[in-house]
């Protein structure tokens, strides 16, 4: 399985490699990349920052990089992304953002990644009653059992 995360020049992406370790990954950001390539990632450069064809621009290079899962990490990506999610279904890909994004500062120290409910990875144990909602990465309060989608600022 070959996976797109994108703002890869951050350390939250660099963080989200170990929950694919069976995938191929590559981190793609705006702008210049570094040419590295290990093992286990790569970086890709996904072009300049253009608000306006976000969604357009990374269903193109998921097209062309043979991506089958794509993780926006920038806010406008995901919220351009979760509407388009018809769309990159029609080219057999699948994103992993809710439908209806809920962005919040709020950042927990835990994290989780979820797609279409079911937990895939958690960097601490947590008892998930009713997850069929979330689809993504977060982080989560253990004590309270608060979730909070994970996005990073977008580039400038």
């Amino acid at each position: 399985m070959k996976i797109l995360i994108t703002g890869g020049k951050t350390a939250t992406a660099l963080k989200l490699i170990k929950a694919f370790d069976q995938a191929s990954i590559i981190l793609g950001d705006y702008g210049d990349a570094p040419s590295i390539k290990v093992n286990t990632y790569e970086f890709a450069s996904l072009g300049p920052w253009n608000a306006e064809v976000l969604a357009h621009n990374l269903l193109t290079k998921c097209l062309d990089y043979g991506v089958e899962v794509l993780l926006p990490l920038y806010e406008a990506e995901i919220k351009a992304v979760s509407k388009s999610l018809l769309l990159f279904e029609e080219f057999g890909l699948k994103v992993l953002v809710p439908e209806n994004p809920l962005l919040s500062s709020t950042k927990f120290t835990n994290w989780c990644v979820f797609d279409l409910g079911e937990m895939i990875y958690t960097s601490a144990a947590i008892p998930v009653e009713n997850s069929s909602d979330l689809n993504g990465v977060y982080s989560f309060d253990v004590e309270t059992g608060s979730f909070a989608l994970i996005s990073i600022a977008d580039p400038k």
